[in-house]
């Protein structure tokens, strides 16, 4: 396989990061379909034979299960992903966190310039998601930009805990919000970003760090969000403004009231009852395959759905680096009380702040709202026609737009 041009490690950086290829071996890469043949799926039931329903959904179909457990046995091809993602510059590199002497051995996947001025971003997923949902924009830069031309540096983790990215006493300490957004930052900074600083991109979990970092760290001099979740004092406010909405906003708010009210229990399970479902899940690649199924179906924008064939690579790499319960710690720190709304999170209202709304999101920040609660720092905002909950795996094109253009204008107003 050649080598990617956008490989080339910035000159005198403090880390070390070790090229990293994926690949499954053989006899573990064959287990699973052994195992998704063994499995009986479950007898009709009401529920399972009418899940989509005029007031809403009971959750994954039989039909779409047993459909999917075909291909997946007889059409997936698992090594031809890998061969896509091998083509990006991958990396495992070591980092320990100051405050509390953390060691993360992190996975990233990068695209370096090679321009002096290129501004660094580090770009944050979520569950279920993986750093597998950037390789569409990816692609996209690969295919727009040489690295003599890009005019940024990108880094996608696996944020810490998820898919590649592990700790040393991951079976005896919790990881919290602070310890992760600190491995992020110390990334960041082994790359040789923490003098010149870089913006924060994240949505769903990355969301949560993405806002953490532009709080905490000095490096972090901007923060982009395609998602976030507002606090009570914070909501209060709003309703006391009685602020304008478009019909448009008012039909994304919807969609999160739905969830809220019917979607979201799943996260509560995960926040207050973690080995349970981390245990059913990792039983069988179909158990988990109907858990995080659902999610990536009914959280996208479904007049331009997810293929299957993206769906159930993003439950391989769950299954094949067995990151499934190390990941739920996201959710002890924002779901841990079950009713009970996210944790209130530290953002800044100082730096640079961008935010893209996607229409079919979970929770979203309408215009009105964004320049009521950051007025002093709002500098990028842009709402768009398509798109859910995983906008750069769903609309890379319309991502890509946004991060090149929200780029550009904190270049006017920070100096890297």
């Amino acid at each position: 396989m050649a080598v990617s041009p956008f490989g080339t490690l910035p000159l005198g950086i403090p880390g070390n990061p070790v090229p990293y290829t994926h690949h499954i071996p053989s006899n573990t890469l064959h287990h699973l379909p052994h195992l998704v043949r063994s499995v009986d799926i479950a007898v009709p039931s009401y529920y399972n034979t009418h899940a989509y329903t005029p007031n809403g959904t009971f959750g994954t179909s039989l039909e779409w299960l047993s459909s999917a457990a075909h291909t997946w046995v007889n059409d997936f091809d698992w090594r031809a992903h890998e061969d896509h993602w091998n083509s990006f510059p991958n990396f495992k590199i070591n980092v320990t966190t100051p405050s509390d002497n953390q060691a993360f051995n992190l996975h990233f996947a990068a695209l370096f310039s090679k321009k002096k001025d290129a501004v660094p971003i580090i770009l944050m997923h979520g569950w279920p998601g993986s750093w597998l949902e950037f390789v569409p924009l990816l692609d996209l830069i690969v295919e727009k930009y040489t690295p003599e031309t890009l005019p940024f540096h990108v880094i996608v983790p696996s944020i810490p805990d998820y898919g590649l990215s592990t700790r040393s006493d991951e079976l005896t300490k919790e990881l919290d919000l602070k310890g992760a957004s600190e491995a992020m930052n110390e990334l960041m900074k082994a790359l040789g970003f923490g003098v010149g600083g870089y913006i924060a991109q994240g949505g769903d979990v990355g969301y949560a760090l993405a806002a953490y970092m532009s709080a905490k760290f000095d490096e972090c001099k901007a923060v982009h969000l395609n998602l976030i979740f507002l606090d009570a004092n914070q909501t209060a406010a709003i309703e006391a403004a009685n602020l304008p909405l478009t019909p448009e906003e008012e039909a994304t708010l919807a969609i999160g009231r739905a969830w809220g009210s019917t979607g979201s229990s799943y996260a509560y399970e995960h926040g207050t009852r973690p080995a349970t479902i981390a245990l059913a899940a990792m039983t069988s690649p179909l158990a988990m395959l109907s858990w995080m199924g659902e999610k990536f179906i009914e959280w996208s924008d479904n007049r331009d759905p997810l293929s299957l064939d993206t769906i159930l690579a993003a439950v391989s790499f769950y299954w094949y680096t067995g990151c499934f319960g190390r990941a739920l710690w996201s959710y002890r720190v924002l779901t841990p009380v079950i009713g009970g709304g996210i944790v209130d999170l530290p953002i800044t209202f100082t730096k640079p702040f961008g935010y893209s709304a996607f229409p079919h999101e979970l929770s979203t920040l309408p215009k009105s709202w964004a320049d009521f609660l950051f007025p002093d720092n709002l500098v990028f905002y842009r709402r768009h026609d398509v798109g859910g909950h995983f906008a750069a795996l769903q609309e890379p094109a319309a991502f890509l737009g946004d991060i090149e253009d929200f780029v550009a204008v904190v270049k006017t107003k920070v100096a890297f």
